[in-house]
């Protein structure tokens, strides 16, 4: 199955996080049945070390980047996830603001993957922009 790329959304980390996806088939354009399948997400930012090329070669060590981790994490199973309408695709996730806010303003990458009877697909990798909030109060 092919995933989606590309830029996601842009969001303030002071307010909830909430996006609907639709899954299709990229060849006849209609939607997946998910049913039963198990959705993960993950938000996590990438870190270069500036000298990590300084000879010049793409390949010297260390190769590409350095991944912090996971920095926000949901799941069907833990609820920020949700099948809105699974025999059509649909998907759901909401992030409240209490936990928007240990995202410092940045652009992250996200992943998500689906697990349907034991086969696992990514069905997307995006990235998002968060906007460090104004309103503090």
């Amino acid at each position: 199955m092919p995933f989606y790329s590309g830029h996601i959304s842009q969001v303030s980390n002071r307010e909830d996080w909430s996006e609907t996806f639709e899954i299709l088939d990229e060849d006849t354009g209609t939607p997946i049945n998910i049913t039963g399948a198990s959705v993960t997400m993950s938000v996590i930012k990438p870190w270069r070390n500036p000298n990590a090329y300084a000879s010049g070669y793409f390949y010297d060590y260390p190769p590409g980047p350095t991944w912090l981790g996971a920095l926000l994490t949901g799941s069907t199973a833990t609820g920020e996830l949700v099948l809105v309408d699974p025999v059509n695709g649909v998907v759901q996730w909401l992030f409240p603001a209490i936990r928007m806010n240990n995202l410092p303003q940045g652009e992250y990458q996200v992943g998500i993957k689906l697990n349907q009877s034991g086969a696992i697909m990514q069905a997307m990798i995006g990235a998002i922009t968060v906007y460090e909030g104004i309103d503090l109060q």
